[in-house]
This record gives structure tokens, sequence and C-alpha cells, in this order.
């Protein structure tokens, strides 16, 4: 057994984090007869899952769906771990490739053709690089609930009908690109109104987005390059301007 001291300090983590986990339900101790936190070895377990987790982004509410789902094969998400990481790195060397073309170009090398500035950073190569790493995205969302519905939702469409829903998303963007440019404070009622706006979207055509879950995307946006490339494309630096707007939009409305 464990007290919460022993376990940060095992962890790395923080009592007051330990302490947020237990008050929402996440990972409950046991507690002495004064009222100490006791933390057994299948604490320290969840934990760790749980911390793993948190360090691709997931929000806590999907964590917390995904650890009461089913028990967990950890030797199986391992493997798909090992898979998505060694995709990643092969996008990100596409990506590496295009700056460095792109960056010999300015010095004066080769011009590199207006199609070549965007090798990897469209959305079409987005979507079809979601597609062909499936493994990643049953790794880090195929036990939620919210997966299931985008799944049984997507299954239904036809090709003009995503044709449709991706134009719509490049709408939605147009706005906070151009009140990006503008340096409009994200606090500002256009700048929301344009977040709600991706947030219903979200919401109509591919899941229950609760403000927990949308957080989580917004922090996915700066954390996980791809979805980094696709925004600042339009704007350097709209990924954050983005995600910033969405944090605020999540806590006034919570």
């Amino acid at each position: 057994m464990y007290s919460i001291q022993q376990l940060t300090t095992l962890a790395g983590t923080t009592s007051r984090t330990l302490r947020h986990y237990d008050a929402i339900g996440l990972l409950v101790p046991k507690r002495d007869v004064n009222g100490y936190r006791q933390y057994t070895k299948q604490d320290m377990e969840r934990l760790q899952l749980i911390l793993f987790y948190r360090s691709l982004d997931f929000p806590l509410e999907t964590i917390h769906e995904l650890l009461e789902t089913k028990p967990y094969d950890r030797t199986r998400v391992l493997e798909r771990q090992v898979t998505a990481l060694r995709e990643k790195a092969a996008y990100f060397e596409t990506l590496a490739d295009t700056a460095e073309a792109t960056l010999t170009s300015l010095k004066g090398g080769i011009p590199m053709e207006d199609k070549s500035l965007f090798k990897g950073l469209s959305f079409d190569e987005l979507k079809a690089h979601e597609a062909e790493h499936e493994d990643e995205v049953q790794t880090r969302w195929g036990e939620s609930a919210a997966y299931k519905t985008s799944r049984d939702r997507a299954a239904k469409r036809s090709k003009e009908e995503w044709e449709a829903l991706n134009q719509q998303q490049v709408d939605l963007i147009k706005p906070l690109v151009d009140l990006y440019r503008q340096d409009v404070p994200i606090e500002d009622e256009r700048v929301q109104r344009a977040v709600w706006s991706n947030h219903q979207f979200i919401h109509d055509h591919f899941y229950d987005c609760s403000l927990d879950m949308f957080s989580g995307l917004g922090q996915m946006y700066v954390s996980d390059e791809r979805f980094t490339a696709f925004y600042d494309k339009y704007a350097p630096g709209l990924a954050v301007y983005y995600n910033d707007a969405i944090q605020h939009y999540c806590i006034t409305n919570s």
C-alpha cells in the first residue's frame, strides 16, 4: 500500500492531481481508519494507464469511459502503439522533407512547384492518413461511445455527403483565419461564435461532443503535429490560436 505522498513521488505526478482523480471517480483509493488515502498495486496499474492516455491528450471523461468499458489487454495496446508511432515517424519524415525542400528553395536552390508546398498537409491527405492508421484511431478512441457513434454515422455517408462535410469544415475555418489575421482576441464574441459553430458541427455530424472532449480536441490540435500542420497551413500559428479560443469557450460555458 502507498500513501498519496509516496505515490506522487513514485509516479512523478502531484497530490493535487490524485485528489482530483479521486473526486471525479477516475482513481478512487481505499481509506485507512484515519481517512487517509491508501493506494494498492491495482491502483498503481490504473494510474499508469491514466497517465499513458493523458500523455496522448485524452480528455479525462474519455479515459474514464475507456477504463470502465472492459479489461485491458496491455500487450495489444502496446502493439498498436508501436505501429502507430512508426506510422507517425514515417508521416513526419514526409513533412520534414517538404520543409527541407522549401528551405532549400528559399536559399536559392531548386524552385518548388506550388503543389509541392503542401505535400502531406492537405485535408484529403490528412483524412487518407487517418484511414491508413486505423490502429492508432482504435487505440485512442476505439472503446468510447463517441468513436462508435462517429463510426456508425460515417458508415452511412455517401462520397458526396463526405465531400459536403469537408467543404463545411473548410468554410467554418475561414472566419477563424480572418479573425486570427486581424489579431482579434480569443475572448471576442466573433471568435467565440466561430468556435461555437465548429463545436456544433462536430456535435451534429460526428458524435455528442462534451465540453471536456472539445477541450481535449483543442489540445490535440497543438500537440499532434498532423493537426497543427492542417490548421497552420491556413495561417502559421492558427492551431494555437484556435486551441486557446476553444479552452476559453469550454471554461466560459462549463
